[in-house]
């Protein structure tokens, strides 16, 4: 019996999956996509063909002796980028957890290790599987040797070969020489393609006879070009040729796969946020226990653990343990299974410890049998990055508000929306006649295909942008298309339209309860970086509001019955967040005497005359200075450069520079908070708000501008806005508190970043204005004070201000 091997081209498979894949990132910001790809397809042959003898082949980042040959060798392929680099680090860490051996050698690349190997494991009784996507590796195949593509996992044997190429594998190196090979830059012989090299290796058996025989070559163009680049075609074909003697000995031993490191394997595949591995390794490696089955057990402080499936089967028996208050309960994903519980009339109390949080918050994965073992981990990893506070006070106190909220609910009326997709509806079909007739020409709205054809070939517009594959038709383009042409504006109010129209309300109402009439959406607290909230189902934080038929879908949103909506809003919290950290003196005096700080900002940068601009700063209004100056400060807020702010603002490079520059004059604080922020995320590799939540900053220290620039914006913004986040998420702890204290009836529905709102009864609006109002002014105390926006109305557009 034969032994099977498999032999992966690890560098190869990397570079592919890097370039093909989207760029994932983990919500804390670690780029995953070559991982993610790589690890793909390991899993695929471990689990479908659960080779014993397997290994790894990995180029090093030093010249080979093909660079010492030709220097010309790859020259055209880039450098590997830094965000692949670091990825390639991680795939070899899970390699060895797999129990695998990756193996690479200074001055060789990974085919000719592969080459190397499967020269010496031909003696040893062996059928080897080559996994790569390289054409010069197709030399090797033979009788027992076969490559596998890991792009559609077929295996191209010799027979399969022949069918496509008319000769033997082992004359690629032959069509190499004459072709020449793109990927490597191995030059072949200019002028000569894949079709009329094929059509010569099958007259003649090699490169060498070729030019043996080159008088008889026609037509005379061809034998002319070979003739002239003679030396080009010997030295592709030895660049092309694989080193077959690399290594001594080989024994099969060295390959021989080993135990696999589960615990670790899935604290990477926790930390790389790949949850459907996890699945695949209980496929492969059965039996193995991992922490995902403590998931689904719950601790209580009497010593007792016990699996949450048996509890809700036994629901009525467990009753009144899960409601005693005196006996703590820890768990995974706690906030779910109190709601799950409610609904079957159960109400789960006293829980003291959810892993899901600590694990979100510390970003660790920790391993462990035992949940109490687990939770002694996990308080000494709190404790070490000084995370307690933040822990116990802030993200445990919140789960039973997020329990309020999404079983509160929001009253939607459905009459009201259906009869404005109806309005949409007809405004949509008036649209439509009218692209229609402007192009002459009946098409598919909804195909970037079909458009790019009317504007570009049709209508003959200018290209002003081109994707991968094609002309672009994003928004911006159609924008500038708009003052050429009428058809690209009724492309943006089509898109608009239908938008509002399929996401807003057909989503909506999808999601609205038959019974109640109200729509119960799921607020996460482990989602994001920053500590933000995150909805879905549907997700009520993003409704819109910029245009004025956007804004409508708020008017869906309304009280029950004689209640009413209030709205409660932090006026400004991240610039008041930005004046407490950098302790700018001009900021902090705007806040302390209730100033306009976008027209404060306005006045200040607007104070000199423009030394570029063909705008005429002095005949701006009062309202177009401030939305300027709101966008500068805002930008500042969110690490915005001066390019970014010229496409914001729509103006020149030189002039945003300018208003940074000046702005930076003024908010002289600000700038130093700014630089020191930067310098301390650069030294440290992350970044903290006001309670210590961290965001890690891999891409700070990245040598790839554009990484680092983003690792910048992420450094200035992060601190803020997750103090921001982690400031109402305390006032939200205490108005629960407090709401539960005086027994009110009136409910939270939503929270949307910086606002509240609430569903109040009329008997009880006093006491809600009054003490939200004051829970969130005082939740924190910091140098410039914390002011709210109340409105009150009988649904989320209509809403009036209310004054003190």
């Amino acid at each position: 019996m034969k032994n099977i091997v498999y032999l992966i081209d690890g560098t190869g498979i990397a570079y592919r999956c890097f370039y093909a894949l989207p760029e994932l990132k983990t919500t804390t910001g670690i780029l995953t996509n070559a991982i993610y790809g790589f690890t793909s397809v390991l899993l695929k042959i471990l689990k479908e063909k659960n080779p014993e003898y397997i290994a790894v082949f990995f180029d090093l980042a030093v010249p080979t002796f093909r660079h010492k040959t030709f220097e010309k060798y790859k020259e055209k392929r880039k450098p590997m980028p830094d965000e692949l680099s670091g990825q390639i680090n991680k795939i070899k860490e899970i390699i060895k957890c797999f129990g695998i051996k990756y193996i690479e050698k200074e001055g060789f690349e990974s085919d000719d290790l592969i080459s190397s190997y499967v020269e010496k494991l031909k003696g040893l009784n062996c059928e080897i599987y080559i996994v790569t996507s390289d054409k010069d590796i197709f030399q090797l195949i033979s009788e027992n040797v076969f490559i596998i593509n890991p792009v559609n996992y077929e295996i191209i044997d010799k027979k399969k070969f022949l069918e496509k190429y008319g000769f033997e594998p082992s004359k690629i190196v032959d069509f190499i020489a004459l072709a020449g090979d793109a990927s490597d830059n191995i030059p072949g012989v200019p002028g000569i393609g894949e079709k009329t090299a094929s059509l010569l290796l099958l007259k003649y058996s090699s490169l060498e006879e070729i030019y043996e025989n080159l008088e008889k070559i026609e037509p005379r163009s061809l034998r002319e070009k070979l003739e002239k680049n003679k030396d080009k075609a010997f030295l592709s074909k030895e660049l092309a040729k694989l080193n077959r003697e690399i290594f001594d000995e080989i024994k099969l031993e060295n390959i021989k796969r080993n135990e696999p490191d589960i615990i670790k394997l899935v604290e990477l595949f926790e930390m790389f946020e790949f949850k459907k591995f996890k699945d695949v390794l209980k496929e492969i490696y059965k039996g193995i226990e991992t922490l995902e089955n403590l998931e689904n057990y719950i601790g209580f402080s009497t010593g007792e653990i016990l699996e949450y499936g048996k509890i809700k089967r036994n629901k009525d028996f467990y009753k009144e343990v899960l409601e005693n208050e005196k006996i703590g309960k820890i768990g995974f994903d706690m906030k779910d299974k109190i709601i799950e519980l409610k609904k079957e009339g159960i109400y789960l109390k006293n829980v003291e410890f959810d892993f899901s949080i600590a694990r979100h918050l510390t970003g660790k994965f920790i391993y462990e049998k035992d949940l109490f073992k687990l939770k002694e981990k996990y308080e000494k990893l709190l404790s070490e990055f000084e995370m307690e506070k933040l822990f116990r006070d802030v993200e445990m106190p919140l789960i039973d508000v997020l329990v309020w909220m999404e079983t509160n609910g929001i009253k939607v009326d459905r009459e009201y929306l259906k009869e404005l997709e109806k309005k949409i509806d007809k405004e949509i079909d008036e649209i439509k006649e009218k692209i229609f007739s402007l192009a002459g020409d009946v098409f598919n709205l909804n195909s970037p295909t079909q458009i790019c054809e009317i504007l570009y070939e049709k209508l003959k517009l200018p290209v002003i942008k081109k994707t991968k594959t094609a002309y672009s038709t994003e928004t911006s383009v159609l924008k500038e298309l708009a003052s050429l042409h009428p058809l690209p504006q009724y492309l943006l109010q089509y898109r608009e339209l239908y938008k509002i129209k399929s996401t807003y309300i057909e989503g909506i109402l999808e999601y609205v309860d038959e019974k109640t009439g109200r729509i119960y959406p799921t607020f996460s607290q482990v989602s994001t970086s920053t500590g933000r909230l995150t909805c879905s189902n549907p997700n009520l934080q993003n409704l819109p509001i910029r245009t004025q038929t956007g804004s409508l879908i708020r008017k869906g949103f309304c009280s029950e019955g004689e209640n009413i909506l209030y709205s409660f809003d932090y006026s400004q919290i991240e610039l008041r967040v930005l004046a407490h950290f950098s302790e700018d003196p001009v900021l902090i005096e705007s806040f302390e005497k209730d100033k306009d700080i976008h027209e404060e900002t306005g006045e200040l940068i607007f104070s000199f005359d423009s030394l570029f601009s063909p705008v005429n700063l002095k005949e701006l209004s009062k309202e177009e200075k401030r939305r300027l100056a709101k966008t500068i400060n805002f930008g500042i807020i969110y690490g915005m450069s001066a390019h970014g702010l010229s496409q914001e603002l729509g103006i020149p490079i030189e002039e945003s520079s300018y208003f940074i520059k000046k702005y930076f004059e003024r908010f002289k604080k600000v700038k130093e908070y700014i630089d020191e922020i930067v310098k301390k995320a650069e030294e440290k590799g992350y970044v903290e708000t006001l309670m210590k939540r961290r965001r890690y900053i891999p891409e700070i220290r990245s040598s790839n501008k554009n990484e680092r620039e983003f690792g910048k914006r992420v450094a200035i913004n992060m601190p803020i806005q997750g103090t921001a986040a982690e400031i109402i998420k305390m006032a939200m702890n205490n108005i629960y508190k407090k709401f539960k204290e005086e027994k009110l009836k009136s409910k939270l529905l939503l929270q949307i970043h910086d606002e509240l709102l609430f569903e109040v009864t009329p008997d009880e609006e006093e006491k809600v204005r009054k003490y939200v109002k004051e829970i969130m002014k005082n939740v924190v105390i910091l140098k410039v004070p914390l002011k709210v926006d109340v409105k009150r109305g009988k649904n989320f557009l209509e809403m009036e201000e209310i004054y003190d």
